[in-house]
């Protein structure tokens, strides 16, 4: 990949991560209780749209964009139940699977958080856990399933928000080359082993290193590659963009034409063009387009709307 696509993705900084629903009203409330996020837009078109750039014919849905202390400048949750199509599917069973694995949230006090998932529909996998930091310092972490059976890390520290998005590579190295040559920048690296992988619901020893990647405009929520020597990676086939979990991330850049061009000058192409869709009333519409990285997993490149 030439190091064309890096100039024109400079400035993109990680905006949301989609989330597909089966019921919108209870999984905000898991989100809004357990991680303590708040609603920053409700986006519900009003129409059924073309749905081409998501691959699908038709496309309707009613989603929150839930934020956290920092609201949009901290990134956000983009909790979507889809309408035309149905949700179908359910999240990666493992997190060994290839492609978009968990969501990383921050949340002030840990215990109370867990104490909340399961009264909101969520799953705890278990006690919190010490996580090493390069600088020798640990953190708490602890996992748990959100209504659907999604994987969120909640990390403890600091203000409630989105921290990052992680995603399981069949080739790590791989991975992290396709990500530099968009322009995300490696921060650290994290290797860990453990005999017994039940904390993170996986049979047997567990051997990984997780790369955490900065996007290339910076910006509060990162993209955390994780790559497996045990258990094996499982390679699933691309989802649709219907399918309850992770879909999709999305990354704002100030001209999605120029972006476009720079893709399929690296041998990158995209879903569909750029399409405009509405995004419900007293919202501006978005054009956007989507494309594929190595595991298959989404990204979402919206033009920054202009002031008015």
């Amino acid at each position: 990949m030439r190091g064309y696509v890096r100039r024109m993705l400079d400035d993109a900084r990680i905006f949301h991560v989609n989330v597909n629903c089966s019921d919108l009203a209870r999984s905000r409330a898991f989100y809004v209780e357990c991680c303590g996020l708040a609603a920053g837009a409700h986006t519900a078109p009003e129409a059924v749209q073309d749905g081409t750039a998501f691959g699908l014919e038709l496309a309707r849905w009613d989603a929150w964009i839930l934020v956290g202390e920092r609201g949009f400048d901290g990134g956000a949750i983009d909790l979507l139940e889809w309408q035309e199509p149905a949700p179908v599917g359910r999240p990666p069973r493992s997190l060994a699977d290839s492609g978009f694995q968990r969501i990383g949230v921050r949340v002030p006090d840990l215990d109370a958080a867990l104490g909340r998932a399961a009264a909101y529909g969520g799953e705890p996998w278990g006690e919190p856990d010490a996580h090493a930091l390069p600088d020798g310092g640990q953190v708490r972490i602890a996992f748990v399933s959100d209504p659907d059976g999604v994987a969120i890390e909640l990390v403890e520290g600091g203000t409630d928000g989105l921290s990052f998005v992680g995603v399981t590579c069949r080739d790590l190295e791989r991975s992290v080359g396709f990500y530099r040559a968009l322009g995300f920048r490696e921060l650290a690296r994290f290797p860990s082993g453990r005999d017994d992988g039940a904390r993170l619901r996986i049979d047997g020893p567990v051997t990984m290193v997780e790369v955490l990647m900065g996007a290339p405009g910076r910006g509060a929520v990162h993209l955390m590659l994780v790559g497996f020597e045990q258990p094996r990676v499982e390679a699933r086939s691309p989802r649709d963009a219907n399918t309850l979990g992770i879909w999709r991330t999305a990354m704002l850049v100030p001209d999605v034409d120029a972006a476009v061009a720079a893709l399929r000058a690296a041998d990158i192409e995209p879903m569909s063009d750029p399409q405009v869709m509405a995004m419900g009333p007293g919202l501006p519409d978005l054009r956007f387009v989507c494309f594929r990285g190595p595991d298959q997993e989404v990204i979402e490149l919206i033009e920054q709307p202009r002031a008015a």
